[in-house]
């Protein structure tokens, strides 16, 4: 099925509304798979490009800004195209085959023994620090809630951690107190306050003692002959201070030139990754065009670039441009997204390379030598039980502007299924009531069931996925994969095996998991658990030996049902249910692991949202 160009499935939402417990406690570890991997046949051809200064920016100086009144207010995208439903089409039905999970873990209401946290930023508090939406003059809401967590050191020694929610991110000290108020993401990256900024991460990189931020900014679609630029932004710290000075860089994306006739385009749902020697960003292409060709892809691929992570540093430092390696991913064991498979002419696939997922690796771990990991599930079947893990080897050529090796390797795994969307529990919905909608609430999106979050170290490379379980009778759930993998490169090829894998299901749905795990593999499971028992709230399980146990801890119940504006018209239908996610964050510092996800609030809500983040740290187990 031809995915549509334009506004992607997995796009936030602007508002433009106006209106007047399991019982079995549950252990998954399972015997590594016997066999080899096989070498992957991967299509990608590769290009040299510039990173640009958009400029500099210092965090102190911006905190708590707000737009001026006589700001330009941001395009709001018309409903049809608004919903973030068009894009990338899954085959007909809306869930894959349940999994089996084969354990059911317990649900307690206590947390692991010096855990402490906090409510993160919430929809209103985002809305406060960017432009009114024109339709509705008080708010600027975005959903879903799009989480990066980044942890480290702050200018003194102390612990800081960011939690960057949308287009806005606040920091916390150790004890949850807030040293950097809610800031808009457009004052972070040097952009008018009308910029449409998507899908934030954050990253502290131990190594070099640098700061991360990175969003992409999409421009309206519009015809082939009035091309709007498409740009990566990618602000680094000059110093080690969380809170100094940054130089803000542009990647154009707009890929005009791309021979498939569907271009410009812009890079969706970026993910950042960093070995010891490069910085790495992979996006998927959708087009953004309102007149491609009717044989046009629409959808192009996976787009990797590499850059020098000490090079970068340098030329932020010296806020000069810098050359950056581009792979443009067409084919994979998973299809084609081109005209036609290797050595072949036909009709685009919506199959093709989707969501490579890059490493990162924690303070205290090892890094693949020259080496950087992607590990990709098929997200374009309903159900699968294979894995393709990418390897970048040779990453050290990175620093003489050089071209490192790209291989892939296709492995069996544990069965994995796109999820259904998850229930919540009864309660009052104050915007769903002007609707029609009182006490039943609908469901929340699960997205797909794509990698995310992946970690390496040690020799060891964990990810994990939505998927949709049967923890019980009820076919209505999803829970989490998760995967230690063991790769390895020999050569410019690599291959893999899994060492463990395993799954966590309870009662209530598990949504948008996040694995975060230090430099011995050790740390926390953390994710959205909602149903019929309980609000949308945020817990997490332990995870360590290389595999997930029981129990699941609430480090946060929610307070009431989800109840925005993307659950109703017209950006959405009950019946497909409300945004959520796109992913939850976590990151590793000092012995603790610092945990982000997305949970309903007691606190006040505003006309259009009432999603909030909870922020939680625990010693790691």
């Amino acid at each position: 099925m031809r995915r549509v160009a334009g506004i992607r499935r997995f796009v936030k939402v602007l508002a433009a509304l106006s209106i007047g417990g399991g019982s079995l406690a549950g252990m998954s570890i399972a015997a590594p798979l016997a066999g080899a991997s096989s070498a992957a046949p991967i299509t990608y051809t590769t290009s040299q490009e510039n990173m640009q200064v958009v400029g500099t920016v210092n965090f102190a100086a911006i905190a708590g800004e707000k737009p001026a009144a006589t700001a330009t207010p941001a395009v709001v995208q018309p409903a049809a195209a608004s919903s973030g439903r068009l894009g990338r089409p899954h085959p007909a039905g809306n869930h894959g085959t349940p999994i089996t999970a084969g354990n059911n873990f317990s649900v307690v209401r206590t947390n692991v023994a010096g855990e402490t946290g906090v409510e993160g930023v919430t929809g209103p508090e985002e809305a406060s620090v960017n432009i009114p939406n024109p339709v509705t003059p008080t708010f600027s809401n975005v959903e879903p809630p799009d989480q990066a967590t980044c942890a480290g050191p702050d200018a003194s020694g102390n612990p800081i951690t960011f939690d960057f929610v949308n287009d806005a991110a606040a920091a916390y000290g150790a004890s949850g107190n807030v040293v950097w108020p809610v800031t808009p993401a457009w004052g972070m990256l040097d952009q008018p306050a009308s910029a449409f900024l998507s899908d934030p991460r954050c990253y502290y990189d131990a190594d070099t003692q640098r700061w991360f931020f990175s969003m992409f900014v999409s421009a309206q679609p519009g015809p082939a002959a009035t091309p709007q630029t498409n740009t990566q932004f990618l602000a680094v710290s000059q110093t080690s201070d969380p809170l100094g000075e940054y130089t803000v860089f542009g990647l154009d994306t707009t890929d005009v030139n791309n021979p498939l006739g569907d271009c410009p385009c812009f890079g969706d749902f970026d993910q950042i990754g960093a070995d010891a020697n490069g910085f790495y960003i992979t996006t998927n292409e959708f087009s953004n065009i309102t007149d491609a060709p009717a044989n046009a892809p629409g959808y192009n691929g996976t787009v990797l670039y590499a850059v020098s992570k000490q090079g970068l540093e340098a030329a932020a430092d010296g806020t000069s441009a810098i050359s950056v390696a581009r792979y443009a991913i067409t084919a994979d064991p998973y299809g084609f997204s081109a005209d036609g498979p290797p050595g072949t002419s036909g009709t685009a696939s919506s199959n093709g390379p989707y969501h490579l997922s890059p490493a990162t690796t924690p303070p205290g771990g090892t890094y693949a030598p020259n080496t950087e990991y992607f590990p990709e599930s098929n997200s374009d079947l309903f159900a699968d039980n294979h894995l393709v893990v990418y390897a970048l080897t040779g990453t050290n050529a990175l620093a003489t502007g050089g071209t490192p090796t790209l291989s892939a390797t296709e492995l069996s795994s544990e069965a994995y299924a796109f999820p259904p969307s998850a229930g919540q529990k009864n309660g009052p919905l104050p915007l769903g009531a002007t609707f029609g909608y009182h006490r039943s609430p609908p469901a929340l999106e699960a997205d797909f069931n794509a990698l995310q979050e992946s970690v390496y170290t040690a020799g060891n490379l964990y990810t994990e996925l939505d998927t949709a379980t049967v923890p019980s009778a009820d076919a209505g759930h999803d829970g989490v994969a998760w995967f230690d993998l063991a790769p390895s490169v020999s050569g410019s090829s690599v291959s893999a095996s899994v060492a463990s894998q395993g799954y966590v299901s309870t009662t209530d749905s598990l949504i948008y998991p996040a694995l975060v795990v230090d430099g011995s593999g050790n740390g926390y499971l953390d994710f959205t658990m909602t149903g019929t028992s309980d609000y949308p709230s945020a817990a997490y399980v332990s995870f360590t030996g290389g595999a997930a146990s029981g129990p699941i801890h609430v480090a946060a119940a929610g307070a009431a049902p989800e109840d925005g504006f993307t659950c109703y018209p017209p950006f959405s239908t009950p019946a497909v249910g409300c945004r959520w996610g796109d992913y939850s964050a976590g990151a590793v510092w000092n012995g603790r692991a610092y945990l982000m996800t997305e949970y309903i609030p007691s606190s006040p809500r505003d006309t259009e949202a009432n999603f909030g983040t909870f922020i939680w740290s625990a010693p790691i187990p």
